[in-house]
């Protein structure tokens, strides 16, 4: 009474690896962007979200997070900052540059936003961005200039 049933079959768990040997696959992955609110982006919507991750990191976080941990590295090695007597520069340099990577994501917002708000007409997301965009920046009243 081994409690083990040599004749049950276990079915292959199905994590959704390529060229699955069974008929019942996995189902496609779909772009969810919150749980309770299903929406699928488009290709457009997609294309410019992948422009705005690709250009924040090249065109900001990397240089930021370089720079930062440069200038830390430096204000170590003159002593202006101490050393950390077990680890040494590591943890001060690690850190400069993870502030670097998030001051570079953070100042490129603005220039993703304007980006978002040309996405086409029928675009979703270019209609909420634009929704968005006019009801925090009303455009200026010339007479209260």
């Amino acid at each position: 009474m081994s409690g083990s049933n040599k004749n049950e079959k276990k079915e292959e768990d199905c994590s959704c690896y390529a060229e699955s040997r069974k008929k019942k696959t996995c189902p496609p992955v779909r772009n969810v962007t919150h749980p309770l609110r299903y929406y699928e982006f488009s290709p457009d919507e997609l294309k410019a979200l992948e422009e705005c991750d690709k250009e924040s990191f090249y065109q900001r976080c990397l240089p930021f997070s370089t720079l930062f941990a440069t200038v830390t590295y430096a204000a170590i090695k003159y002593e202006f900052l101490s050393r950390n007597p077990h680890f040494g520069a590591v943890p001060k340099v690690l850190v400069a540059a993870f502030v670097g990577h998030i001051y570079g994501r953070l100042s490129y917002i603005s220039k993703c936003e304007a980006k978002l708000r040309k996405l086409p007409t029928n675009s979703h997301l270019g209609n909420v961005m634009r929704k968005y965009h006019l009801e925090n920046n009303p455009p200026l009243d010339p007479k209260k200039r």
